[in-house]
């Protein structure tokens, strides 16, 4: 937590005391309750308004493939998926001796 001095209203200040004296807590506390809501609440606007929402659906009239990101070499390159198997993998040592595992 950090500490800090401010400068308070005479109508801020009763009203931290009045709530401090009604809740039984201190003015540090109502203090810091009554900026966590400001600051839920803040969040929660700018989330709501956030622009991002409006893209929503934008893409969902338009016509083409799915699957775009799944087969995404089949769509630039025209070539078929294929999974990499052991025999299309390239030999890295030459000589069999060449490379041994500690």
């Amino acid at each position: 937590m950090h500490r800090l001095q401010i400068s308070l209203t005479e109508i801020q200040y009763e009203f931290l005391k009045s709530e401090s004296f009604v809740s039984g807590q201190s003015i540090a506390a109502i203090l810091r309750n009554l900026l966590d809501e400001v600051i839920q609440a803040r969040q929660a606007d700018s989330l709501s308004n956030d622009p991002i929402w409006a893209v929503i659906g934008v893409a969902a009239e338009v016509d083409g493939p799915t699957d775009v990101s799944a087969n995404v070499d089949k769509y630039l390159y025209g070539q078929p998926v294929t999974a990499a198997g052991v025999d299309q993998l390239p030999q890295v040592a030459e000589d069999s001796d060449e490379y041994t595992p500690d």
